[in-house]
């Protein structure tokens, strides 16, 4: 099992578990959050790709889509006997809207943060990872316009690497 299947797992597992709330883009219309590994494409995440083929361009708004990327930081890889031996650092970052007033993108993103957390705490395992129950949710003070960002970080347990044959 390698570190991007990790990162597939749960992107789709992300996905899955956000797909009844109550999300929106820049613009106010009902939208589902979108992962990507390790980094996101900016051109997709502004709506440019959709604007650019919509007719009168100019007059639209530049709408803003949520997402979330599954970044891996660090990968350790110890001897067997040692407890978790192979284990990988992930911070899951969440980039909500928030372009009213109200700041309900803040409650937006704690909502989504709880849900994965909850997913975790209740069953830590994922396919054949398994993620330690300690976790810690940060909230960025300074939000870049049009988004409100959180992150998750999460320790995950690697089933052990098979050597086979090399020719």
């Amino acid at each position: 099992m390698t570190i991007n299947e990790l990162q597939d797992h749960l992107i789709k597992e992300i996905e899955n578990l956000t797909r009844d709330m109550y999300i929106t883009d820049s613009q106010g219309e009902l939208t589902g959050l979108t992962g990507y590994a390790q980094s996101a494409d900016n051109l997709a995440l502004s709506g440019k790709e959709a604007a650019d083929t919509q007719a009168g361009m100019d007059q639209q708004e530049e709408k803003y889509l949520p997402y979330f990327v599954v970044r891996v930081d660090k990968v350790e890889y110890r001897k067997k006997e040692a407890e978790n031996a192979n284990q990988a650092h992930i911070f899951v970052e969440v980039s909500i809207c928030d372009s009213d007033a109200e700041s309900k993108g803040f409650y937006t993103l704690a909502a989504v943060l709880e849900k994965v957390i909850g997913r975790f705490q209740t069953d830590t395992l994922l396919g054949p990872f398994w993620c330690e129950r300690g976790m810690a949710a940060i909230f960025h003070k300074e939000n870049e316009f049009s988004y409100c960002r959180g992150e998750l970080e999460m320790f995950w347990n690697l089933p052990d690497i098979g050597i086979g044959d090399v020719s």
